[in-house]
């Protein structure tokens, strides 16, 4: 693997710590079972064919692009959000422009809450604004085209904080989605060290192991976990780093639902519903438009058809009743040659000319039909 990416594991936990990437790009590929931390900004990050894992992705000044994974949790800061043929993912977002998903299914997706030590200065590295989220206005272009829309918007009630010895406490300076500001130690995960392995990535440990557990699984609940106050319930069970599933709390589903998760559905159906109907009066306005342009424009060549006819009627009866003036044949066929006339390209006609008069002159006689 090179310094940039991180391909073809399995089992593993893979970090960049601050300071690795300096906001370069990055690649996620082929990961299976793997817990995944990158730690600092980047330009770009693209997240390719991974299953059953956990991904922690600072600030990107860039896409942050997601294909054919499946069955894993994400958090992600990014510029522009990309989620293509994902199935089963969940995804806490902070995104300063409109996400973006396309042929998935079984999204669930949530605000960003994440932290750890100098996520605020890498958030300003990467020309992110922290009150500038728009995580909960997702286009899903397939429910365009007709599809059932694949993604449904959970509230998490914990924090995926990691801690980095000697860095400082974990920050987040993004707020929450009911608009609360993050304090050290919500996540649940107490301190620890990261230590450096023989590749320069860090493996954060026992004490990094239970602060992921309070996100992602476990019986002491969080983002992911059983407690149902995050992103549980919705589409069933999600795999854990130890092979079990969690299990949704009595009140994730959609019975007994949490007040603000049913609050954001409510918000999102009410925008697809003004959204659709915006569209149906903009394509009915452009359809009118359209037959308008067409009526007039057969009016236009009808009317301006029947003028040239008109016109060539008259110089027809004209030249009936006053005749071409000449004595010989080709006399009276120079009369109907206007020889001022100049053709558009510039075509030479002297020839032409030459022939007619020399004809003329020499009376050359003519054949009748």
């Amino acid at each position: 693997m090179s310094d940039f990416e991180f391909t073809d594991v399995t089992g593993q936990t893979l970090t960049k710590e601050p300071g690795s990437l300096n906001g370069e790009s990055f690649v996620l590929k082929s990961l299976t079972d793997c817990t995944v931390y990158l730690l600092d900004y980047t330009s770009e990050v693209e997240v390719t064919d991974c299953k059953n894992c956990k991904i922690f992705i600072g600030p990107v000044d860039g896409p942050a692009i997601f294909n054919n994974c499946n069955s894993s949790q994400v958090t992600v800061a990014c510029q522009q959000f990309q989620a293509k043929n994902c199935q089963d993912i969940r995804f806490g977002i902070y995104c300063c422009t409109q996400p973006s998903i396309t042929g998935c299914s079984k999204i669930r997706i949530g605000c960003w809450m994440g932290a750890y030590p100098t996520l605020t200065a890498h958030f300003a590295a990467a020309n992110l604004d922290p009150q500038a989220n728009l995580w909960d206005k997702v286009y899903d272009i397939s429910a365009e085209d007709g599809a059932q829309q694949s993604f449904e918007f959970v509230q998490s009630a914990h924090y995926w904080e990691v801690p980095i010895s000697g860095q400082g406490p974990p920050e987040n300076p993004v707020p929450a989605a009911d608009g609360s500001t993050f304090q050290a130690g919500n996540g649940g995960g107490g301190g620890g060290s990261a230590a450096a392995d023989s590749n320069g990535n860090h493996d954060f440990g026992g004490a990094l192991e239970s602060s992921h557990s309070a996100v992602f699984g476990g019986t002491g609940g969080g983002s992911f976990g059983n407690s149902g106050g995050g992103f549980g319930g919705g589409f069933g069970n999600a795999p854990m780093e130890n092979g079990n599933t969690s299990t949704p709390a009595a009140g994730g589903g959609s019975d007994g639902e949490n007040p603000k998760a049913a609050a954001v559905r409510e918000q999102l159906r009410k925008r697809l519903g003004e959204q659709e109907e915006k569209e149906r009066a903009t394509k009915t306005e452009l359809v009118q438009k359209a037959a308008s342009y067409l009526e007039q424009f057969y009016e236009r060549r009808s009317a301006s058809r029947s003028q040239r006819e008109k016109d060539n009627r008259e110089a027809e009866s004209m030249l009936t009743v006053a005749g071409p003036k000449g004595d010989t044949e080709w006399e009276r066929a120079l009369d109907y040659v206007n020889f001022g006339f100049t053709r558009p390209n510039g075509s030479d006609l002297s020839r032409m000319k030459g022939l007619l008069f020399s004809a003329k002159s020499k009376n050359v006689p003519v054949k009748s039909s």
